[in-house]
């Protein structure tokens, strides 16, 4: 599965029948973020950051909005990582060995690797690469893993 804080994209293998490949990936399911076309708070309809300001000295400190919004866009990112450590086990709740993949861009797939162990059957393997790589096609995707080393090629 290939995933980042947007989208995430689940594959599987299908062996194909011919001289010159022996097998492929097939794009199963897609899982979009529901939140990920939300406007974060403290941004403005033109792209532009609000700012704070503290007229009133008696008032307090005042808090960064920033930290407010990475506060949600966090919790955004763990809610879309647990629909998607959710998924991955459903697919794989009859497995009792064999392998994932996970692409995911390094901050999310910071967030992910917990959730999804968690998720899946202690028998099955799980395999790590830190892109984003969720813009590829299936076959793009394929060849940039085995130069990667993370499968093997398609060609027999």
């Amino acid at each position: 599965m290939v995933a980042d804080a947007r989208l995430a994209r689940f594959y599987g293998v299908e062996a194909v029948e011919s001289p010159r490949l022996k097998m492929k990936l097939v794009e199963r399911t897609v899982l979009a973020n529901p939140n990920s076309d939300l406007k974060i708070l403290g941004e403005s309809m033109t792209g532009r950051v609000h700012t704070e300001t503290n007229t009133d000295r008696q008032a307090g400190p005042m808090h960064p909005m920033g930290a407010q919004r990475e506060r949600h866009r966090g919790e955004f990112d763990r809610r879309f990582v647990h629909e998607i450590s959710r998924q991955a086990g459903e697919i794989t709740k009859d497995w009792k060995d064999g392998t994932i993949v996970l692409v995911a861009e390094p901050r999310l797939l910071g967030l992910m690797r917990e959730p999804l162990r968690k998720a899946l059957h202690q028998g099955i393997e799980l395999k790590e690469l830190a892109k984003d790589y969720t813009h590829l096609s299936a076959a793009e995707l394929h060849d940039h893993l085995v130069v990667s080393g993370i499968v093997a090629g398609r060609h027999g």
